[in-house]
């Protein structure tokens, strides 16, 4: 009988034995009982498939080394934590290679230690205690409560944030926040210490090296990171680039991973492509623009908002359903509010129901012919079918929307300087936790101070589905589809790992064919 060792897991052969007599048949293997025989064969068949095990570990076993080249079809001109960006998603999957936070979040959802080891609340909930673990900047110098304050103040001026010793942070909220912690998690409130130059430098695993506003950008491993180097040497990263024939033609033979749209998803899984989708993340939604029209016309300003009724009907005209199943090829799923029914779980509770007789009712109560512009990303071809699809439901309730391409849709450089009354924006998923997820949507769309202070102390579900439900009633925002992120990946990139939001993880990927 062959058995293991119950405390290395070896097998031991000592005790490798059947209880059989010899064989006096074959005069030539009498002379040897049977049971070594079977002891001699065994060892062999061990041999063999440790071996085999040795050279299967070997190659598949982490090396450092390599660079990772990636390909990315937005182009993003600026890597601070807080600097705007018209591709959100891509700045902070780029920004957290060099900046980190006190806080993040894992693939399950839970908050985890990062550049704070640890945290504890007073009894309220109002004042919290962040202890620092030991970390340097890319330059050398020390991470200290003093730098952090400087930090968080900037990303949050109404906290009273101060520090009570060299290596604690201490904040204390206006309302009692009780998922302050993973609200810390959201990248604009990254630890990013000021240069002479004026310049920030980080934390992060990654330095960057070199760098080309919206073309290229190079990050090098950072030998001193305290939780260890990262396996690759560098990652490259090439922007703003068609994938359609890179992918479909050449299979991105030298590359490692690259971003293709959901439109090409489909073709690639078909040719069996190596594709991660996310969970139905980012949004997009129809963000009517809200103007003093006191103010000079020009440059978008000075236009009449669009009327309650005429938002409402188009709302009630939406076919999300056809958009999400037919358009978009089931890589979507209809949208009734900001985040997603699988963070929440509250979702369809909300109403988003087509209902074109309301919607006609309405059109002609406002009685109003003008036409509705609606501007979306003239680079995104998923924005422009939603777009041309939204204009085609608008028209069956008798509203003529009018769609146009153009290369600035973020909500600020759209109230700035887009001579349209109403952008489709894509909005990324900045958590995977809810709380912290509608406050980086708040964030970004602008919303009022009491949308944020409400966030902030939210302690159950059902305070973040009051949020949404009075920040959607007046119908200045309509939520159309959720749809996934996608990635391709080479089957010689090990350990890439992607959260359910999209967001990447680089901790542990390392590539094949390095030294």
């Amino acid at each position: 009988m062959l058995i293991a060792n119950p405390i290395t897991g070896s097998l031991d052969l000592s005790r490798l034995a059947v209880d059989l007599p010899t064989c006096p048949d074959w005069p030539w293997i009498s002379r040897f009982p049977i049971r070594v025989h079977l002891r001699l064969f065994a060892a062999k068949i061990v041999f063999v498939f440790l071996v085999i095990g040795s050279l299967m570990w070997a190659s598949s076993r982490p090396r450092y080394g390599g660079t990772i080249r990636v390909q990315i079809q937005h182009r993003v001109t600026s890597l601070g934590p807080m600097d705007e960006s018209e591709y959100p998603a891509d700045h902070d999957r780029l920004s957290s290679l060099i900046f980190e936070t006190l806080t993040q979040m894992d693939m399950q959802g839970h908050v985890r230690p990062c550049l704070a080891s640890s945290w504890q609340a007073d009894t309220f909930g109002r004042i919290w205690q962040f202890q620092l673990r030991v970390a340097n900047f890319h330059s050398g110098a020390g991470v200290t409560a003093s730098t952090v304050v400087a930090s968080l103040k900037t990303a949050s001026p109404d906290w009273k944030i101060s520090a009570s010793n060299r290596q604690t942070v201490v904040i204390e909220t206006p309302v009692a926040a009780p998922h302050l912690p993973e609200l810390l998690s959201l990248l604009r409130f990254a630890i990013a210490r000021k240069m002479a130059d004026g310049s920030l430098e980080g934390t992060g695993p990654y330095k960057l090296s070199a760098w080309q506003p919206g073309e290229r950008a190079l990050f090098a491993a950072n030998e001193e990171y305290w939780g260890g180097r990262a396996y690759p040497d560098s990652i490259e990263v090439q922007m703003g680039l068609s994938l359609r024939e890179h992918l479909l033609e050449r299979r991105l033979g030298p590359d490692h991973a690259a971003e293709p749209g959901i439109e090409q998803v489909r073709t690639l899984e078909q040719s069996n492509q190596n594709v991660l989708l996310s969970r139905p993340a980012d949004l997009l939604a129809v963000v009517f623009l809200q103007r003093d029209i006191q103010r000079e016309p020009g440059n978008g300003v000075g236009r009449k908002p669009v009327d309650a009724r005429i938002r409402e009907a188009i709302a009630d005209a939406l076919n999300r359903s056809a958009i999400s199943n037919v358009l978009l090829q089931r890589k979507s799923v209809p949208a009734r509010g900001l985040l997603p029914q699988w963070l929440t779980g509250y979702e369809f509770l909300l109403p988003a129901e087509t209902n074109m007789e309301t919607a006609r009712k309405l059109r002609a109560e406002a009685n109003t012919t003008v036409p509705v512009t609606l501007a979306y990303d003239f680079y995104d071809p998923v924005a422009k079918m939603v777009a041309e699809r939204i204009a085609v439901d608008a028209r069956e309730a008798g509203i003529f929307v009018q769609p146009f391409g153009d290369p600035h849709t973020t909500t600020a450089s759209a109230r700035k300087t887009l001579n349209a009354d109403a952008v489709l924006l894509r909005l990324p998923l900045r958590s995977v936790d809810a709380t912290a997820a509608l406050s980086g949507r708040v964030e970004e769309l602008e919303l009022s101070v009491e949308s944020s202070a409400s966030i902030l102390g939210a302690s159950r579900p059902g305070d973040l589905f009051e949020v949404e439900r009075k920040t959607l009633e007046d119908h200045r925002i309509i939520p159309v589809v959720h749809v996934p992120q996608a990635l391709w990946l080479n089957s010689n990139v090990h350990n890439w790992q992607q959260l359910p939001n999209g967001a990447w993880r680089l901790e542990q990927l390392w590539v094949e064919g390095t030294r």
